[in-house]
């Protein structure tokens, strides 16, 4: 009965996703018109390893699928919101007949309440991601996977923005959001962000400054608690129209399970210059003071041309030296995109605002390589690369991520390659994991409403201890073709191969799959 009731707590609390969007619903319901198209999706697909086992106790599986669900959308005014559900039912179809049934939510709001005044940002996503990497992985919607379990990410933000004339513009914001999940074995999260920034206006003449202030909340239902704070101040001031004098000052204290003392607590201060000559270039340099050591801090940003703009810092936090990277340039037939970020985070918080690459087309049939929120893409998008597989667990560790992607499209031809490079250091554990991947995949339309695209990726995934580290290959190879018969009618036929190789006893398995689809909006 206990584990009946706990698992029924943990299902209302998942359902918290779906009531915070429903909250800030009727606060905007009036501010303009809202489609709703509801949509049917099935499928039959085959797959010689369904449950991705190892060589040699390998299943075969017929898996029939049907998704009822729904888009509700408005775009424009003061309010942009998307909301797509489905409830997908599969149907395995061999000797052990079963059922599963999966909610599928992807859901964004942007509203302005009082003009230039007060807002809300609320988001909600649920999906099934992986449980640990030594399972089954797999490749795209791995139905037959049972090393997945349900995840509920939600957030809710509402804010306040203040003008007052040329001295200050100020922002205060709260957000309360939570990662839930059903594996019985990871914690549930739920945060209470306070955020405040501030930035000086043009009264000030020939001195400049800014705030900003985090303070994070989290209560763990199966961990300890933990708590981040975040305050950086800073300043500038104009010797001449190119350069001047800057000055900041930080800390950050971190309340975080495993963090040692040396990660805890960082505080610092600095002084330095900046130079700017032009709309093109800005450099700031400054030394800093700080108990753990003085340490350079330094920021550029460069802007050759107007398809071109890189933006690169470096800095210490409580974690060591961060570094920091944007690039994205764009020609006419090309687009190229790079970026690099580290941070202090947890398991948990890497559910939310998840972002990927995508290969969308546009109505006039042009193919263009785009990042959109995983699950909230355009219809005519398909993933390429999403920086690797995301896992559960109960863990705090440095994050650093490298991500890339690049797209060519000549004619009815669009080419793109994705690599990314991820490092998670655990304090917990005292382990780290390395995944490093890339995806290349072609696209070409025959016809105009018919496109195919091959694509293939190769990565490979490095974690524990040193003595006993394992190390997993995959690869894969998919082949989609994808007919719009009507309007509101689209279709699909896939065809995959994946494969995985282990240095772990029992790690490698093997899939062919092939999988048609039938889409309608009504």
């Amino acid at each position: 009965m206990a584990g009946m009731a706990g698992m029924a707590s943990r299902r209302n609390r998942s359902s918290r996703a779906l009531l915070l969007l429903a909250l800030a619903h009727p606060l905007t319901a009036t501010a303009g018109d809202w489609r709703f198209t509801p949509g049917l999706s099935l499928s039959q697909r085959y797959s010689d390893n369904v449950n991705l086992d190892v060589k040699g106790a390998e299943r075969s599986a017929w898996i029939t699928e049907l998704t009822p669900g729904f888009t509700l959308a408005r775009q424009g005014g003061r309010l942009k919101a998307k909301l797509d559900y489905g409830l997908q039912g599969l149907y395995h179809a061999d000797e052990q007949t079963s059922k599963q049934t999966r909610h599928r939510l992807n859901g964004r709001l942007i509203a302005e309440l009082l003009d230039d005044r007060f807002f809300v940002d609320a988001s909600a996503r649920v999906s099934n991601e992986v449980n640990t990497l030594t399972g089954g992985v797999g490749v795209g919607d791995a139905v037959g996977i049972g090393n997945t379990s349900r995840v509920a990410s939600y957030s809710l933000s509402p804010y306040l923005r203040h003008r007052f004339g040329s001295i200050a513009s100020l922002e205060a914001r709260v957000t309360l959001d939570g990662v839930l999940t059903e594996d019985a074995a990871v914690s549930n999260a739920n945060s209470t962000r306070y955020q405040f920034t501030a930035t000086s206006g043009t009264a000030h003449g020939p001195l400049s400054w800014s705030l900003d202030v985090n303070h994070t909340e989290t209560d763990n239902d199966r961990t300890a608690n933990n708590a981040d704070t975040r305050f950086t101040a800073g300043a500038r001031y104009a010797l001449s129209p190119r350069y001047g004098l800057v000055a900041q000052v930080g800390k950050e204290e971190h309340d975080f399970s495993g963090v040692g003392p040396n990660t805890a607590e960082h505080t610092y201060y600095g002084l330095g210059a900046y130079y700017q000559p032009g709309r093109r270039f800005a450099f700031d340099a400054l030394f800093n003071y700080a108990e753990a050591g003085n340490f350079v801090s330094a920021k550029a940003m460069l802007r050759p041309t107007l398809r071109t703009t890189l933006n690169a810092s470096t800095t210490r936090r409580a974690y060591g030296r961060s570094n920091g990277l944007n690039l994205a340039h764009r020609t006419r037939h090309s687009q190229w995109s790079l970026r690099y970020q580290d941070d202090l985070t947890t398991s948990q918080r890497q559910f939310l605002n998840l972002v990927g690459f995508y290969l969308c087309q546009d109505q006039d049939g042009t193919v263009a390589l785009q990042q959109h929120p995983i699950g909230l893409q355009p219809a005519s998008c398909v993933l390429v690369g999403a920086g690797g597989t995301l896992v559960q667990g109960n863990e705090t560790y440095v994050s650093k991520n490298l991500v890339g992607a690049v797209s060519y499209t000549l004619r009815r031809n669009t080419w793109t390659l994705s690599l990314y490079d991820n490092r998670r250091e655990f304090q917990l554990s005292g382990n780290d994991e390395t995944t490093r991947g890339v995806q290349a995949s072609w696209s070409l339309r025959p016809a105009p409403r018919t496109n195919l695209v091959l694509s293939a990726g190769l990565s490979r995934h490095e974690y524990g201890p040193g003595g006993a580290r394992r190390e997993d290959d995959l690869w894969n190879l998919t082949l989609t073709a994808t007919r719009q018969f009507q309007p509101k009618v689209s279709g699909s036929v896939e065809l995959r191969r994946q494969e995985r190789e282990s240095n772990a006893a029992g790690g490698d398995y093997a899939e062919n799959a092939i999988a048609a689809r039938v889409n309608m909006s009504f």
